[in-house]
């Protein structure tokens, strides 16, 4: 009796961790449930380098998400239009912050415009329309 309990003791563990396991799988595989669809999962990595260069690697990411990203890796204050809207898939390599952004901007019809440590980004019929 002894060494049925030594036995069931050793082997305990492995059933919880297998069932753990076994439950944490997905039920059905994708390829044959054709229903099942789940949104893409947004890529956002954004790598800062020591000379003010910055590498971007967004697929799918949303536009304002985007934009808080640039307004903690730059430090300044970003204002965006509720208008904007989108989603950002681009790859860049040690490019300036800059144009960075002007080329995520530009891809989906906006502008940005700096006031100070203050980066208003709009279409830019609003922003020119605004101006003095």
């Amino acid at each position: 009796m002894a060494m049925t309990f030594k036995r069931w003791r050793r082997i305990f563990p492995a059933i919880l961790l297998a069932s753990a396991f076994a439950s944490a799988l997905p039920a059905g595989d994708k390829k044959r449930d054709p229903d099942r669809k789940e949104a893409p999962k947004p890529v956002l990595k954004v790598v800062p380098d020591a000379e003010g260069k910055i590498s971007l690697d967004l697929k799918d990411a949303d536009i304002r998400d985007v934009l808080r990203v640039f307004s903690r890796l730059t430090k300044k204050n970003f204002a965006v239009d509720p208008e904007v809207k989108g989603s950002v898939t681009v790859r860049m390599e040690d490019v300036r912050w800059q144009d960075a952004l002007d080329v995520v901007l530009r891809s989906n019809g906006y502008a940005a415009q700096t006031e100070g440590r203050i980066v208003r980004v709009s279409t830019p019929a609003k922003l020119a329309a605004e101006q003095p």
